[in-house]
């Protein structure tokens, strides 16, 4: 992905020399409105009858990441962006009965790379333009941590004995569906340098996912603010 973003600045810094073409690089941060993942099914192989299940999400993250793109006749805009955010939640699950009571806690904690190509149309002219578009991601990855931890009390005629056990691994992300974007903004420029606030609305389909604890959260809403320098001139 690295080379191909560093090959996309480089022939649209070419094409800049012979047509009304606009390159720019920067960078981009943002915030989630609502939560990434959300419960998928709560049932595993321990105590799938008798447990009571929970899911909570951890509070707002952030994302960021360099962005490139490049402006065509001063109206098409098509920007290529990674974007790196965390993420992390927690699964309870409890099994209660007169002789044994079981308590799991499952704690997921990781971080996801997505690599978004997105293409926008620019109205009216000035500084500060709307502008309107949508788009695709191209491929993710990332790495979680997960940590397990089972408390169980039995019953006994002395008294109540409980036991603990923790485990811990880390593995790859893989498998997520493809993400498609619905984004709006404004996008200001003064002399080399533009900012653009930003609206965007994400759709994450199911996908090879469907049998976790968890899944990204279908429907995603971010606000994000941009930042970028374009080096050379549009051409009239």
């Amino acid at each position: 992905m690295l080379r191909t973003a560093i090959l996309f600045f480089a022939l649209s810094s070419i094409a800049a020399a012979q047509t009304p073409i606009q390159p720019d690089f920067g960078f981009r941060g943002g915030v989630l409105a609502n939560h990434s993942f959300q419960a998928n099914q709560l049932c595993s192989s321990v105590g799938c009858v008798l447990a009571t299940h929970s899911f909570a999400a951890e509070g707002l993250r952030g994302t960021v990441g360099p962005a490139i793109g490049v402006l065509l006749y001063d109206r098409v805009e098509v920007r290529f962006e990674a974007v790196h955010h965390r993420f992390g939640y927690q699964v309870q699950s409890n099994v209660v009965n007169p002789i044994v009571s079981q308590h799991f806690l499952e704690t997921v904690r990781g971080h996801l790379w997505e690599y978004r190509l997105l293409a926008t149309y620019h109205f009216s002219s000035g500084p500060a333009r709307p502008y309107v578009g949508g788009g695709l991601s191209l491929g993710a990855n990332g790495r979680y941590t997960a940590g397990f931890q089972s408390t169980t009390t039995t019953q006994l005629a002395p008294g109540p004995v409980t036991t603990t056990s923790s485990d811990q691994r880390t593995n790859d992300l893989f498998g997520l569906p493809t993400g498609y974007y619905v984004i709006g903004g404004v996008d200001g420029r003064v002399s080399y340098f533009s900012i653009r606030p930003e609206f965007r609305y994400t759709r994450f389909p199911r996908g090879s996912s469907s049998n976790a604890e968890a899944i990204l959260t279908p429907n995603q809403f971010e606000f994000l603010i941009g930042f970028s320098i374009h080096p050379f001139r549009m051409k009239k």
